[in-house]
């Protein structure tokens, strides 16, 4: 099968590149090719079927997107959709309607979308949008059962062509843990872990605040670690990367904090992400996270706020701990209780890479999506209008 695959790529440092490289590499191992469409950014020098022509800040992108996807002439069409992706100034991500509305007038292909950040409660102008978009296509995807149980009512009316795949993740990822943490001068200690952009809704800042308390009552061999970078040109993660760096000088126990700042390739963020004991990820807004996926996979337990997309991971997993978001009170009893149970942590270890191996390990996923794929296409064959729903669920 040819797929065109729509979505930023390596070697930008972005979650959904990341991602689609993950999930491309299991599609081709099945026997599939597949073309990448991807921002200027992407791509590396003599990578094959990688097509770095997307440059938003050109009007006419959508229009290079529609010519280079014509040349490919795929089989089936996949865009990996997060807002800020496809976003020209001030226009919403709006660009897509065009290149979707002429693919569903020619009909040529079916089109996928996969929706990586949908909420419980979308606003008036996610909620339009969405609804134009799923007008379009042939089939959206979403990560969580949840989300598409509250689609519908956010839309007012059925979503009869979305579809449940859950974020996959590597499997049987196995590293030496000391002989990394050696690496990165963390030999013979225990790491509370936190990575990622450094944004205010990950509540960088709120692990900070309680590690002079967390660290009287935990062993002297205990480190903080905190990895990652505001982006480039992102005003509010550059001032929040100030007011985090100005908290850390201020800890009483400054000394056993590790700063890591930068913004990491898949093999380094990997490494780094492996020399975590427990990653605490203490956020106050979020749909999934890819890091969780990651975690799963180097069997990392973790300590989640309680929402949505995370909690349900953890559910699913019984790989960490889910505590109210905003309960500095519940985290810090959860890091404690973790870090101070070698056994208990051992025990999350294994039931998250056995959540990979049996449900979201990347070839299962890419059957997922190739079941998905022959479905769409033979309903375009035979012309079929109804697009009934069924939710690609393990259950």
């Amino acid at each position: 099968m040819k797929i065109a695959w729509v979505s930023s790529w390596p070697p930008r440092h972005c979650g959904i590149a990341t991602y689609s490289q993950e999930l491309v590499h299991a599609l081709r191992e099945k026997g599939n090719e597949v073309h990448i469409v991807c921002h200027t950014d992407g791509g590396s020098p003599g990578e094959q079927h990688v097509y770095p022509v997307m440059d938003t800040k050109d009007a006419e992108w959508d229009q290079t997107v529609y010519e280079t996807v014509k040349e490919i002439g795929p089989d089936v069409v996949h865009i990996q959709h997060e807002y800020g992706l496809y976003q020209t100034q001030g226009d919403h991500a709006s660009g897509l309607f065009r290149p979707l509305f002429r693919w569903r007038v020619e009909g040529h292909f079916p089109v996928l979308v996969t929706f990586h950040s949908v909420y419980t409660q979308l606003n008036r102008m996610i909620r339009l949008y969405m609804d134009l978009i799923l007008r379009q296509i042939d089939a959206g995807i979403v990560h969580a059962e949840y989300q598409w149980v509250y689609l519908p009512v956010n839309l007012g009316h059925p979503a009869d062509n979305v579809y449940v795949i859950p974020h996959g993740a590597k499997g049987s990822v196995k590293v030496l843990k000391e002989e990394v943490k050696n690496r990165y001068g963390l030999s013979g200690k225990k790491v509370v872990g936190m990575i990622g952009w450094f944004t205010p809704t990950k509540a960088f800042h709120r692990v900070i605040d309680l590690w002079d308390n967390l660290a009287e009552h935990l062993e002297a061999d205990t480190l903080l670690v905190l990895a990652g970078d505001a982006r480039m040109g992102d005003p509010v993660q550059i001032e929040y990367k100030k007011n985090l760096l100005a908290r850390v000088e201020k800890c009483t126990a400054r000394d056993r904090i590790k700063l890591f700042l930068g913004s990491f390739p898949p093999l380094e963020y990997e490494k780094i992400l492996s020399c975590f004991d427990v990653m605490v990820m203490p956020y106050t807004f979020a749909s999934q996270s890819g890091n969780l996926a990651h975690s799963f996979a180097l069997g990392i337990p973790v300590i989640v706020s309680n929402l949505e997309g995370l909690k349900a991971e953890v559910e699913a997993s019984g790989a960490g701990i889910a505590v109210p978001p905003g309960d500095d009170e519940e985290l810090e009893r959860a890091v404690l209780m973790m870090m101070r149970d070698e056994r208990l942590r051992r025990k999350y270890a294994q039931k998250a890479r056995q959540y990979v191996k049996n449900k979201i390990a990347w070839p299962l996923i890419a059957e997922k999506h190739m079941k998905l794929y022959k479905k769409v296409i033979q309903r375009m064959k035979r012309g079929e209008s109804d697009r009934r729903s069924e939710a690609l669920l393990e259950r």
